[in-house]
């Protein structure tokens, strides 16, 4: 049984409150539960999970997110150090994820509880929102960034009270997590199509956009005034801005990395599948741009029929714009699919359209059924083997790192050693490396966490297994590396003293030197990692 349903000020028809809700609620749950139980089931500690889960750091003030300190601490009695309280953050972002999805029904008037959930499903489920629930600190805090960007256009009243009230929500997403603002603009841009949709009078939208435009302005503003302005380390060093116009054409250069970036997740067959699907959502704003066009050049004079058509044809353009914002002015941006969070926001935009054009030109709305069924089994299918192949790379670290620390303190009681040097990697696990050939976006979303180059998730990691015997490679100052450099020449003559699957043990004076091994299908891993990745902080 479906909610009753009632016109709100834009004339459009929403859903009250009521028993649809509730259905669609659990419905929403249920799908979610899909997507996350193979990251549930595959327990790994995920980048910066592992020094967080170790020594309760946190980090979030320094990279802009203190609303994110406070909601992790508030949930832990605002204890002094953190501790791993997950699955309760990953099933509490999945459930703010349904809640969201309630809210989109009502607003945008999706009867059908089934038709609403799979409409609105990509919001979580897309492929690259699942590094973020893989986060089990983190995934709570981008849940509610993306409802605090969305609830300006689906939960807060109108008149200058609620605009007021939605520069709050998107300054409170923007202290949460920055990327959770590119779905606001992708919705703006839904209402603009909605409104040519419509019919409705040119003034009345246009004025209605720049009232979201000058909203997102100024809470943008503020929390550069308030909060960007402590931003530091290195996601602050990351985040510079273009600042001069000679600087400009780095803007097309970011683009491109964007889309190349988005081209390079997916192998040829998956492209194959779904992108006449994506080109048929794209074609459904062009055409409601220059039929809104068409019949508004009566009214106007040409010149603005002529704009009205460009605008049409390039909503999908500058939708797909909206997927980076402001990262694309950037001078450095960071590519990776936890940023992504507005492909889930374009995805549902375009069902939503599609569904609302359908209904109002008198066609089927099994169209739409079927391409959100397409998109959804897609996602359950690559969520699946993601969650198996983090699982299976958990496993062959695990082991690796536990015989590894056993065969050290070996060395330490045997020949006195003081410390250890990494060189090489391990790569992927044999199945996670062939789950990687499928799905290219594994590269992307797995980062191995012993390589002897990474001094961030590996330094983080051993120190789980590894302990009473120094990390050399964690030391980076001059006399250091040169110390390294020397210890990697003068082990070509020695031989190993142990060797495993994993990796060889060679001894340089008082260091134990780690040659890590990689099997064939492991080193294609490492020889084909994209370009793009950082082995950095990532947030």
């Amino acid at each position: 049984m479906t909610a009753p349903f009632q016109h709100n000020l834009d004339g459009e028809t929403q859903a009250l409150p009521g028993r649809g809700d509730s259905k669609l609620f659990a419905i929403l749950l249920a799908l979610y539960f899909l997507i996350l139980y193979p990251i549930l089931r595959a327990n790994r500690y995920y980048n910066d999970d592992l020094k967080r889960a170790l020594i309760g750091h946190t980090g979030w003030d320094s990279n802009g997110r203190p609303l994110t300190t406070l909601l992790m601490r508030l949930l832990q009695c605002y204890d002094s150090a953190l501790v791993d309280i997950s699955p309760l953050t990953q099933i509490g972002a999945v459930a703010v994820l349904a809640w969201v999805g309630v809210l989109i029904a009502r607003r945008y008037a999706l009867r059908s509880p089934w038709l609403a959930a799979l409409i609105v499903f990509p919001l979580g489920a897309q492929p690259f929102y699942l590094e973020n629930l893989s986060y089990k600190f983190d995934a709570l805090s981008m849940s509610v960034a993306i409802w605090l960007a969305l609830l300006p256009l689906l939960g807060i009243g109108r008149g200058r009270r609620g605009w007021w009230m939605g520069v709050l929500a998107l300054f409170g997403s923007l202290g949460f997590y920055q990327p959770a603002i590119n779905l606001y603009l992708i919705f703006v841009l839904l209402d603009v199509a909605l409104a040519q949709l419509r019919d409705d009078p040119l003034r009345t939208w246009l004025k209605e956009f720049f009232l979201r435009v000058l909203q997102i302005g100024v809470a943008v503003f503020a929390y550069q005034l308030i909060i960007g302005i402590h931003i530091h380390g290195w996601v602050g060093r990351e985040s510079q801005k273009i600042h001069s116009l000679s600087q400009l054409p780095l803007v097309a250069t970011n683009i491109a990395g964007f889309y190349r970036f988005i081209e390079g997740c997916f192998d040829r067959q998956w492209w194959n599948y779904f992108l006449p699907l994506l080109l048929v959502l794209a074609a459904f704003p062009i055409v409601i741009g220059i039929r809104y066009a068409l019949r508004q050049r009566p009214r106007h004079a040409l010149w603005v029929a002529a704009v009205l058509t460009i605008a049409g044809v390039l909503l999908p353009l500058l939708a797909l714009l909206c997927l980076a914002g402001p990262m694309l002015v950037l001078l450095t941006p960071e590519f990776e699919p936890r940023v992504m969070m507005g492909v889930g926001a374009l995805l549902v935009a375009g069902l939503i359209l599609m569904q609302t054009a359908l209904a109002q030109w008198r066609r089927s709305p099994r169209w739409t059924l079927v391409a959100a069924c397409m998109l959804a089994i897609g996602m359950c299918v690559l969520a699946s083997a993601y969650g198996n192949a983090l699982g299976e790379q958990k496993t062959y670290e695990d082991r690796i790192a536990s015989n590894l620390a056993d065969d050290l303190l070996d060395l330490k009681a045997s020949h006195g050693i003081r410390g250890f040097l990494l060189d090489g990697a391990i790569g992927f696990s044999p199945i996670t490396q062939h789950v990687a050939e499928a799905f290219p976006m594994i590269d992307f979303l797995i980062s191995p966490y012993i390589e002897s180059g990474d001094r961030f998730h590996t330094t983080d990691f051993l120190m789980y297994y590894v302990d009473g015997v120094d990390n050399l490679g964690w030391h980076t100052d001059p006399a250091s590396l040169r110390a390294q450099s020397d210890i990697l020449a003068r082990a070509q003559q020695t031989s190993a003293i142990r060797t495993t699957s994993g990796y060889s043990l060679r001894i340089v004076d008082d260091v134990a030197l780690v040659t890590l091994h990689s099997a064939p299908a492991q080193a294609y891993a490492a020889a084909n990692r994209p370009a793009v990745r950082y082995s950095s902080p990532a947030k």
